[in-house]
């Protein structure tokens, strides 16, 4: 069961700490979500509109047959506090459904312990599978992921049931592609923000302003779209009584380009 509550800071800071501390030191398993509802008889928006997510925040857009989407994106800075883990990621799938393709990178807050100083890295996650960090990357074998680097993720179908997963980042001199079988509904493209789990269900990472574009794409079967040309709906993060824990803004003029802000109640277009 998952659950999020917010408060005061000091609760905030509170449920950071916690979800923290039910990680293991040595290592931190991150497992990103489908979309997780404020309460059971939400019912999600398709085309348009505005709805609230316990722990996704950006753009989706609805209607199947979607068969690649692309985003770039700017690797944000974790801040010590509160305590959490954010991703950034693209995909297809778990909008509505169940199923979920989805490739992007993490920021880990790690307040205190090994991991102070705070943790990135990239992967790739095909539900209801956990995520599988990059390695052997080419051009360096780490796929080390820095904050401020841009990154470039591109999924498609090849054929039926059949994906390639592509991962680039130009700053660190890597790139990363992998051929995945995976039987996905085709339901939704997604570019979010994410509070994931992490053992636990976490609260996000304060990651301020959080940039994705300036490419937000997906695929069907009439062609290659920007976000503004699917009719998407905008997914605040928070428990939908008016209080976000994170916000995306408007879509920019080129309709890909948009930021999502933590703890903030609104966000700068871009």
């Amino acid at each position: 069961m998952y659950r999020r509550l917010l408060g005061t800071a000091a609760t905030v800071l509170a449920l950071g700490a916690t979800a923290l501390a039910a990680v293991p030191s040595a290592a931190v398993s991150v497992t990103s979500n489908r979309l997780l509802k404020t309460s059971a008889s939400e019912v999600l928006p398709t085309h348009g509109g505005t709805t609230s997510s316990l722990n996704w925040s950006g753009y989706a857009v609805t209607g199947g047959g979607i068969t690649a989407v692309k985003s770039t994106f700017t690797v944000p800075s974790a801040a010590a506090l509160p305590p959490g883990f954010t991703a950034n990621w693209t995909g297809i799938g778990g909008y509505n459904t169940s199923d979920l393709i989805q490739a992007g990178t993490s920021e880990n807050s790690a307040l205190t312990g090994p991991l102070s100083g705070g943790q990135y890295n990239a992967w790739y996650e095909i539900l209801p599978a956990s995520e599988t960090p990059l390695t052997n990357c080419s051009g360096n074998a780490a796929c080390t992921v820095k904050p401020g680097d841009v990154v470039t993720v591109s999924i498609s179908q090849t054929s039926p049931g059949q994906w390639d997963v592509n991962l680039a980042d130009p700053a660190e001199g890597w790139t990363f592609d992998k051929s995945i079988a995976y039987a996905s509904s085709l339901s939704s493209a997604e570019w979010i923000l994410e509070a994931p789990t992490v053992a636990v269900q976490t609260i996000p990472a304060n990651t301020g302003v959080a940039h994705f574009g300036p490419t937000s794409t997906y695929t069907d079967g009439t062609g290659t779209h920007t976000i503004a040309a699917g009719n998407p709906t905008v997914i605040d993060m928070g428990p939908g009584i008016g209080i976000n824990e994170a916000t995306p803004s408007a879509l920019g003029g080129d309709g890909q380009s948009f930021n999502v802000c933590t703890y903030a109640q609104s966000c700068p277009t871009p």
